[in-house]
């Protein structure tokens, strides 16, 4: 870790990261922070000083055909777990990967992300199990960091460079390498140059205003103009609310051909455009917040919840209609987490009463082989990490 530069942006991490390599009290490891902070330098350097088998993942490219493969490695950095497919193979195979490499208690996992654990659209099984270990952020430069990064990673540069280097608006690590890159290449800091630049253009314009203004021919002529440029700009602007207005119609519309409940716009659609406007946004807000739910809703094994009595028909019907109706979001996300939580439940409740040890069948335990085939259809048991999956759920 010695080529890392350190600085208050970072040392929360990198502290977690020693910590880790040290011993596996932080279990899993989730690192977050914005796009070009310096996470993947920080786990490939771990994964560098790390003693015994590794690998490195993109979220986005988890295979669960492939989880033998993953389970077999002393340390697994899962990267960008915000994109994550939500298929249920994926977070089945996103699930059992965690429980192995927490309960083994000789391994280790770490995640990388642009969002702490709490805004990932995953269940709460995994979310649950994720803030059960260390979650440390990655921050945008401080003025102090700034300036450590900067002068670190400029030698060579002039103090000139460096101190303008420092004026510049870097919040990033992959923004600081792009400055200097920059001025090592160009012989200038060019944001600089531009901004005097764009000064310059900004002064010669108003002088030429300034200079227009004085060859305008009395207040009368002034008037005149004045009328002249206003009437047109209503007009403008009414045009320009009854297309905003036509493109809200164009939505609703594309909405309701969906299936989705759009009496909330249809209330207001005719009335004051910022009271439109303000209900469009909030009414796309919910619309996104459905579709999120309707995939969550899908993941979670209906038929299996009906037998077990925790959800009625009724019930399921009912859902089912109110993941089209943005004013049900609430309700729906309510109960979606609740479903979620008793589908967890049933899953362990199965998992301890069909599980296998591995000894053979006693004799005195006679199941037919029509059983046997019939509880191979509904379950399918991995022994290594005991964990399960419903086969009926694909």
């Amino acid at each position: 870790m010695e080529k890392i530069i350190y600085s208050r942006f970072n040392v929360e991490v990198i502290k977690a990261i020693k910590k880790a390599l040290s011993s596996k009290e932080v279990n899993p490891l989730f690192i977050y922070g914005p796009s070009g902070s310096g996470k993947t330098f920080l786990v490939q350097n771990m994964r560098e000083e790390f003693k015994g088998t590794s690998a490195v993942i993109k979220a986005e490219e988890i295979d669960s055909s492939l989880l033998e493969k993953y389970l077999k490695n002393d340390l697994l950095i899962i990267e960008d777990l915000q994109l994550v497919r939500p298929s249920r193979n994926v977070i089945d195979t996103l699930f059992n990967i965690l429980e192995h490499f927490t309960k083994t208690g000789t391994k280790q996992i770490t995640f990388t992300s642009d969002r702490h654990p709490g805004g990932l659209n995953l269940q709460n099984r995994i979310i649950s199990r994720i803030e059960s270990g260390v979650t440390v952020p990655i921050k945008v430069f401080d003025s102090v960091s700034k300036r450590i990064v900067i002068e670190t990673l400029g030698k060579g540069l002039s103090d000139n460079f460096l101190k303008k280097l420092q004026k510049l608006d870097i919040k990033t690590m992959s923004q600081a390498i792009g400055a200097i890159r920059k001025v090592r290449v160009l012989g200038y800091v060019p944001d600089e140059k531009d901004r005097m630049e764009e000064a310059d253009k900004k002064k010669k314009e108003e002088e030429k205003k300034k200079e227009e203004v004085k060859k305008q021919a009395g207040e009368f002529e002034k008037f005149i103009q004045d009328v002249k440029r206003g009437f047109p700009e209503k007009l403008v602007e009414t045009e320009k609310a009854e297309i905003l207005r036509d493109e809200y119609r164009a939505k609703m519309f594309v909405w309701k051909m969906k299936g989705f409940n759009t009496d909330r716009i249809k209330k207001v659609i005719d009335g004051n455009l910022d009271l439109l406007t303000g209900e469009f946004v909030s009414y796309t807000t919910d619309i996104q917040r459905l579709i999120e739910l309707q995939k969550r809703y899908g993941m979670l094994t209906t038929d299996n919840l009906i037998k077990g009595s925790i959800l009625s028909e009724e019930e399921n019907k009912e859902v089912e209609k109110a993941l089209f109706n943005p004013d049900k979001v609430e309700w729906l996300a309510k109960t979606i987490e609740k479903l979620e939580e008793e589908e967890d439940k049933l899953a362990e409740k199965a998992r301890k009463k069909l599980e296998v040890t591995g000894k053979k069948l006693i004799p005195d335990e006679e199941i037919s082989k029509e059983k046997i085939k019939n509880l191979n259809k509904v379950l399918s048991i991995k022994l290594q990490d005991e964990s399960f999956r419903l086969i009926e759920d694909f």
